[in-house]
């Protein structure tokens, strides 16, 4: 295709939008765009802009591909045969140094950047400064084994490179060296991608999407794909969090839920190349007798690309049950790690103090679709907190306990399937923790512990733990379980216990309930809003973080 072709397609697909495409060709024409890299890929990008129509071209040569300049003044010359207005003026870094690129890109609209060399440092340097300068900045670049192309960073953008380098998955662009080399091939795809960005940006072509992704070129195949990510906590700053005084007056306040619901929710949220999960899905999981979904969550303090968290497997009586829990759960290892960094930047809690966060203090955080599901599951974690610290320094003491009655389901399934697996399990009741209910559960040798906000959840945590263990006993898989080889089983006649019914959602009673426990025992709760960017609210009420004080030292 000529670039006389080329330029009437454009004019047409301009005139597609309902504007003058003839102006707004023009317009892109005469825009005044700097162009910095080397090598075959610089070379590759003043041929595409060329092609695009662009008749002005300003180059600055800058990184350790050798350059044929004598190229650049033949597609020059061949671009004047149709176009007289064609230029290629090559500009010079005097040094160096933010302030010398500053002054480089400031007469300049659009800056274009390429890289074969993957060079992220001299990236990051001009990023930067577009930014600072206010000027759109549109970078395509070998990223270790893939080729990497945008996102278009512009003034109006909160999304920019730094937020995308930070959520492209690690193992996404870690390949075989051998197999997935930077050839002309590729930069010459990687060069016509940014350019078509480029100039759907500048004519307006692409005002109505707002969704701002980066392409991802595979350098063997050389197929490629787009990918959206979201602004990055740390890069944009929003890490203010504030105490909630007031939480109690807040339990029954729920997400404002949308038609698409959680699961969608959370699928949003998956991607295995720049998603906050990296996995959220079954596989090849053993499904019976207890449903199980697998999470693996990104590290939030990656500097880029993200690395992965642990994965985790999390388990319940139904397969929705056990997807809804993984995605919880993975929101919450998310949200974890960035926990201490965001509550240093806290006021103290009250006017002294004795009232500021101890830095090495726990803080347990809980996500949820209701604010009392999301301070509840952050209560429940300092709780499991507090019983994994007393089983590293003591053997638990049991008091055996019979079951008269179980009308709660989950505990009826579990202990039924445990019993059908194993022989029937042996019940003990636990020291509690600041007033809340310690269970265990005897079984093949092992014991199990689970604390919970109530005898429920507390017999519910301690069966799925012994049913995770049985299920999964050939496979290594990750979760939260308090094991130990034997318990001291006080010589007293068993206790009866009531198992009664309990929501498989944490309700507001439960955690009023709870909170009454903790009064009695000298305890109170501490919340602090961990929600730092807005998806983090979005079909969940929020993402909480949970501190457990005594009453004393107010």
């Amino acid at each position: 295709m000529t670039n006389l072709n080329r330029s009437m397609r454009l004019n047409a697909f301009l005139d597609n939008g309902g504007n003058s495409g003839a102006d707004l060709f023009q317009s892109y024409r005469q825009a005044k765009v700097l162009t910095v890299g080397s090598g075959p890929f610089l070379i590759s990008v003043i041929s595409a802009l060329l092609v695009s129509g662009m008749s002005k071209i300003h180059v600055l040569v800058s990184g350790s591909g050798t350059t044929d300049r004598q190229r650049m003044l033949e597609l020059a010359a061949d671009a004047r045969k149709i176009d007289p207005e064609v230029t290629i003026d090559e500009v010079t870094l005097q040094k160096e140094g933010v302030r010398s690129w500053g002054e480089v890109v400031r007469p300049f609209d659009s800056i274009v950047y390429v890289s074969q060399d993957g060079d992220v440092e001299q990236l990051r340097g001009l990023h930067t400064v577009c930014r600072e300068e206010g000027k759109l900045f549109l970078p395509a670049v070998c990223l270790q084994q893939v080729g990497l192309a945008g996102p278009l960073v512009h003034p109006d953008a909160e999304g920019c490179w730094e937020s995308a380098f930070r959520s492209i998955h690690e193992v996404a662009i870690s390949k075989d060296p051998q197999l997935h080399t930077f050839s002309t091939s590729a930069g010459a795809l990687l060069a016509n991608v940014i350019v078509f960005q480029l100039f759907k940006k500048m004519t307006g072509a692409n005002e109505s999407d707002q969704s701002n992704p980066f392409f991802l070129l595979d350098l063997n195949t050389l197929e490629g794909k787009w990918h959206s990510f979201l602004p990055h906590p740390l890069v944009t700053g929003h890490t203010a969090v504030e105490w909630i005084h007031d939480f109690e007056l807040q339990l029954e306040r729920r997400s404002s839920k949308s038609e698409n619901g959680l699961f969608t929710y959370f699928n949003q949220l998956t991607s295995a190349e720049s998603g906050i999960f990296h996995i959220w899905e079954e596989g090849d999981l053993k499904q019976l007798p207890l449903a199980q979904c697998r999470v693996q969550a990104v590290n939030p303090l990656s500097e880029g690309p993200a690395r992965l968290l642990p994965d985790i497997v999390c388990t319940d009586l139904t397969h929705e049950g056990a997807r809804r829990e993984a995605g919880l759960v993975g929101i919450e290892a998310y949200v974890s790690r960035m926990a201490s960094l965001l509550l240093s930047t806290l006021p103290s809690y009250e006017e002294s103090e004795d009232s500021k966060i101890d830095p090495h203090a726990y803080i347990g955080v809980g996500a949820g679709e209701t604010v009392a599901e999301g301070i509840g599951r952050g209560l429940q974690r300092n709780l499991a907190e507090l019983l994994g610290k007393r089983l590293e320094c003591q053997l638990p003491s049991v008091i055996q306990v019979q079951l008269s009655t179980i009308e709660d389901n989950h505990c009826q399934f579990y202990l039924q399937a445990l019993t059908t697996m194993k022989g029937a399990p042996m019940i003990g009741l636990g020291e509690e923790i600041s007033g809340f209910p310690v269970i265990w559960v005897g079984t093949s040798g092992r014991w199990y512990g689970g604390v919970g906000l109530n005898v429920t959840l507390a017999l519910r945590n301690a069966l799925q733990q012994a049913l995770f263990e049985v299920q999964n006993v050939s496979a290594h898989l990750t979760s939260k379980v308090f094991e130990v080889s034997s318990v001291h089983i006080a010589e007293q006649l068993p206790l009866c216990v009531e198992i009664p019914s309990c929501e498989v959602t944490l309700e507001s009673n439960v955690l009023q309930s709870a909170l009454q426990v903790l009064k009695q025992n000298a305890k109170r709760l501490v919340v602090v809003d961990l929600a730092v960017v807005p998806f983090l609210k979005e079909e969940i009420a929020g993402v909480f973080g949970v501190l457990l004080r005594d009453v004393e030292s107010q």
